[in-house]
């Protein structure tokens, strides 16, 4: 076989996979929607919306720099990009993916944390400690999310939704909506809360002029809403 007709033939397999995903992707957003509850929507609508806040204010610039301030600005930047390719992926059914992503997430918090009470240059190379931030049972958390970017048991393979047909069993290649999704999203908004709670205090210090009073009524609005979704009892 030429090379050309190589190139064709593997351009088109790759298409073709691609366009099934992204087909694939569109059903399981829409069973998602339809199976999230009205409390459920509104809590990420809260959280997506509040993130998004944040994001507008973060375009502005830092009253006054240092290396620790630059790193945490760093992390924050990346948090808020992360969030939301979290969160299309929960919709998209790629939980594995995002589950991934949630447990970067846990870490970058525990660093931003570290940086508040260490100098930065001490942490420089080290993984951040997550012990510092997430106490007693809520611990579990973070090996719940080890387990499964690290691939370290079989049944992490569930989350790739186990298909059959025929004699056939196993997980399926293109994502599909799952009953995990809800617990994917209490994790992601679990992870989320703690986020706001931080950077809603420690924005007054990056940027003088800040009023964070609206905005710290907003989290304890969020807080509730999480409480009554069960995403705060769940891990505290």
């Amino acid at each position: 076989m030429e090379i050309q007709e190589q190139v064709e033939r593997l351009v088109q397999a790759a298409c073709s996979f691609q366009g099934i995903s992204l087909t694939a992707r569109e059903t399981s957003r829409e069973k998602y929607r339809l199976e999230e509850s009205e409390g459920e929507n509104i809590l990420r609508l809260f959280i997506d919306g509040q993130i998004g806040v944040f994001a507008g204010k973060m375009t502005n610039k830092v009253a006054s720099i240092n290396p620790a301030i630059s790193y945490q600005i760093g992390i924050v930047t990346s948090f808020i990009r992360t969030h939301f390719l979290i969160c299309d992926f929960i919709l998209n059914g790629d939980l594995v993916e995002a589950i991934v992503l949630i447990r970067k997430q846990l870490e970058s918090l525990a660093r931003l944390q570290e940086l508040d009470s260490t100098p930065w240059q001490n942490l420089i190379g080290k993984v951040p400690n997550i012990k510092n931030i997430l106490r007693g049972t809520s611990g579990r958390i973070y090996g719940n999310l080890s387990e499964v970017a690290h691939f370290s048991t079989p049944r992490v393979a569930k989350l790739l939704h186990v298909i059959e047909d025929g004699e056939l069993l196993g997980p399926s290649l293109f994502p599909q909506y799952s009953k995990e999704s809800g617990a994917c999203f209490d994790m992601n908004c679990f992870v989320a809360i703690y986020y706001i709670a931080w950077l809603v205090e420690k924005l007054p210090s990056w940027y003088p002029d800040y009023d964070n009073i609206e905005d710290r009524l907003l989290l304890g609005k969020i807080i509730l809403l999480a409480e009554k979704q069960g995403v705060i009892c769940n891990y505290e």
